[in-house]
């Protein structure tokens, strides 16, 4: 009887090893051999599913904001808006600060992939699509938290930029070390509740 191969977990492994070599050596340490030995697996079997490094350094950019996504995407809001709307929000922007030993190796290999973004124009437009939907995401969020009556525009386009770059640049912050996740948290929380109170 033939063996069922898996080929979907045999990627994800290989996407894996890569995040790890990117974490330790940046893109430019990514080989076929650096990741097949940071999977674990062949080099053929790297080859086998990626036909180039630059397929595999794109492909993982994906699967990084798929997995962001999945993992740290926005609850369903149980009710209407208001009070748990602002709650949901607040954890959707809270997310990404890096607490754990996991979330700080994915928050330094999204930094790296957005560094490499501005000479890659692959990488660049995963990189731009992510956080144009995060940012749409957000204004979603502060819309329904402001309840009924409460309706999506320029005004709350730019404050859920505004909210959404805040994030984005207190989870740096707290990655190199300058800002305590703790401070981040109270920081995003009061933006979030000035927001509302303006609207």
């Amino acid at each position: 009887m033939p063996r069922i191969v898996d080929h979907a977990q045999r990627r994800e492994e290989i996407v894996l090893g890569l995040w790890q070599v990117i974490h330790e050596r940046g893109i430019d340490g990514v080989s076929f051999r650096t990741v097949a030995e940071a999977a674990g697996v062949s080099i053929g079997r790297v080859q086998h599913y990626f036909g180039s490094k630059d397929e595999l350094v794109v492909h993982g950019c994906r699967a990084m904001v798929d997995a962001a996504q999945a993992d740290h995407g926005p609850k369903p809001l149980s009710s209407g808006g208001g009070a748990a709307a602002r709650d949901v929000l607040i954890a959707f922007l809270d997310a990404p600060l890096p607490e754990s030993t996991g979330s700080r190796l994915g928050a330094s290999v999204w930094v790296t992939y957005q560094a490499k973004s501005v000479s890659h124009p692959g990488i660049a437009q995963v990189v731009a699509e992510a956080l144009a939907g995060r940012t749409r995401t957000v204004e979603d969020l502060l819309v329904a938290a402001r309840g009924p009556g409460a309706a999506a525009g320029a005004e709350s386009r730019a404050e859920a930029l505004a909210l959404a770059s805040l994030s984005e640049g207190l989870t740096l912050r707290v990655l190199v070390g300058a800002l305590p996740v703790g401070e981040a948290r109270a920081l995003i929380r009061d933006a979030v509740d000035r927001a509302l109170a303006e609207g």
